[in-house]
């Protein structure tokens, strides 16, 4: 998929975006309703099963080392919920247990810091899955 195709796919969809970081969060509320149609935001993964519930979206990038709730652990729980939810996780950190969490979950996986090429490449796989 190209560019352009992905950008296309991702206007009929809703995201739950979840970090910690306020300056992370509030870059991608900049970003990501330009690309979804539905964008949602949450600062754990608490928050981040709630704002799940709620909404129901399509696909989910999530940060994961979070206070209260990590991220593969948040994703084991939504995955009960809706198996077919599509996950990007993102980190600061490349380690091979969190990558491997990672993959048993069907999710890619992008290192800190995010650039466009990487986030629309990472969006390309998991619409196509």
């Amino acid at each position: 998929m190209d560019r352009t195709q992905i950008k296309n796919s991702l206007k009929n969809l809703s995201v739950l975006f979840v970090d910690d970081e306020e300056i992370v969060i509030d870059i991608m509320q900049d970003i990501l309703p330009m690309l979804f149609k539905n964008s949602y935001y949450a600062r754990d993964g608490v928050e981040g099963i709630e704002q799940f519930k709620q909404n129901k979206p399509d696909i989910i990038i999530t940060d994961i080392s979070m206070p209260h709730l990590d991220g593969i652990s948040m994703l084991k729980v939504i995955k009960k919920i809706d198996d077919n939810v599509k996950i990007i996780f993102l980190s600061g950190h490349n380690e091979q247990d969190q990558i491997e969490a990672c993959k048993d979950l069907n999710g890619e996986f992008i290192i800190k810091p995010i650039s466009s090429s990487i986030l629309y490449q990472a969006l390309g796989k998991v619409i196509s899955a």
